[in-house]
């Protein structure tokens, strides 16, 4: 008998299953003697007993639907206690129970499937963007086997889109790069505007080709002020040098008056070695700063009087070849000085000669070899100067 009953409570179980149990759902009326309620009992009885019929099946049912397993929480005794009516509500409970259970696991399943493919997705990105940066891309990726295969196919699905990107962010980089150089404005096309990478290699190139286009125009800027500063014109920066290449022209500026100050006063020292007294150019006389730096480098040069000394001790010493100073070689008015004296004191050794074999009868002939030997040590001199 117990066999028989089971049978049937499985039947009518599958049956249920097997229908719409919202359809199926409705509220008992006060008429119905299933339940064989005395008439005392109402609605709201009958109710409250359908609605934990309901809520025992729903719990058992969700239990089965999560284990994938129906009717796992039944036993023999499920339903024997059980009108036809009341065993129709408990198992109208454990369908939609059931079938709960059954969309929270696939829901369970599905997020964790995702968080797996998230996890290898971001690692092969990474990944993907060291070996392209390294130039050991993989044409062919090896499986993880500690990994699951959700994993694995989020790690080859971040590896290329890496190796994908980074070509594109390549592109993207030429591309604003050449932008940059014709235009002020950036404006980053479609195809690079949607990944961070792209766009941000866009926009790298294209500030690169800016500082690029910047840097040029100032060194310019600044070549016409250093040319206006070292010509002693007033200062006037072009309408066009705003910010920065005003910034850059007037530093040129600066560099040239003080070069031009620098080379007034290096003229000044090097004519002490021409002239005696100071004398002030010509060019000079209607700048006045200018006269000042050249004035100091007259009265810095305090070189003069021992290289004249030096210059005509040289020159009296008999057999003395003219050597400029080390020091004074790159100086024009330094050699030219020293071989002016070199002279004055060779003359003086002359006559100094002359006297002391004027008696001895061979002076003629002494004077005759040493000017000879002279014009041969001179023009190796000259020749030795001028190289």
């Amino acid at each position: 008998m117990m066999k028989k009953k089971l049978a049937v409570i499985s039947t009518a179980c599958l049956l249920i299953l097997a229908s719409d149990p919202v359809s199926s759902y409705a509220t008992p009326d006060s008429s119905s003697d299933v339940l064989d309620q005395p008439t005392s009992v109402t609605n709201e009885d009958v109710k409250a007993i359908f609605d934990s019929l309901y809520q025992e099946g729903y719990s058992l049912g969700e239990e089965d639907g999560y284990a994938e397993k129906k009717f796992d929480q039944f036993d023999q005794t499920t339903g024997l206690d059980k009108s036809s009516e009341e065993f129709t509500w408990f198992m109208m409970g454990y369908t939609v129970g059931y079938k709960k259970g059954q969309q929270q696991k696939e829901e369970e399943l599905k997020t964790e499937q995702e968080n797996e493919m998230t996890a290898g997705e971001e690692e092969g990105y990474q990944q993907g963007v060291l070996d392209y940066k390294h130039a050991t891309i993989q044409s062919e990726i090896d499986p993880f086997p500690s990994k699951s295969a959700d994993w694995n196919k989020g790690y080859v699905q971040g590896y290329k889109k890496a190796i994908s990107l980074m070509d594109l962010s390549v592109k993207a980089k030429k591309e604003g790069y050449d932008q940059g150089l014709e235009n002020d404005s950036m404006s980053v096309p479609n195809m690079y505007d949607d990944e961070d990478v792209t766009r941000q290699a866009f926009t790298e190139g294209f500030e690169t080709a800016q500082a690029e286009v910047l840097n040029q125009q100032k060194k310019q800027f600044e070549k016409q002020g250093y040319v206006q500063g070292y010509h002693d014109l007033p200062l006037e920066v072009p309408a066009e040098a705003e910010g920065e290449l005003q910034t850059a022209f007037e530093q040129g500026y600066e560099k040239g008056q003080k070069q031009k100050q620098k080379d007034v006063k290096a003229d000044g020292y090097d004519s002490a070695f021409t002239y005696q007294t100071y004398r002030a150019p010509k060019s000079l006389q209607d700048k006045p700063e200018l006269v000042k730096w050249y004035k100091a480098g007259f009265y810095s040069n305090k070189d003069v009087k021992s290289l004249q000394q030096k210059a005509y001790k040289d020159g009296w010493k008999l057999g003395k070849e003219m050597s400029v100073p080390k020091k004074y070689k790159q100086n024009k008015a330094a050699v030219s000085m020293y071989k002016k004296y070199f002279e004055q004191g060779q003359k003086k050794q002359d006559k100094t000669v002359s006297h002391i074999l004027l008696g001895s009868g061979i002076v003629l002939t002494l004077v005759a070899l040493i000017t000879l030997w002279r014009l041969r040590r001179r023009k190796n001199e000259e020749t030795t100067l001028d190289s």
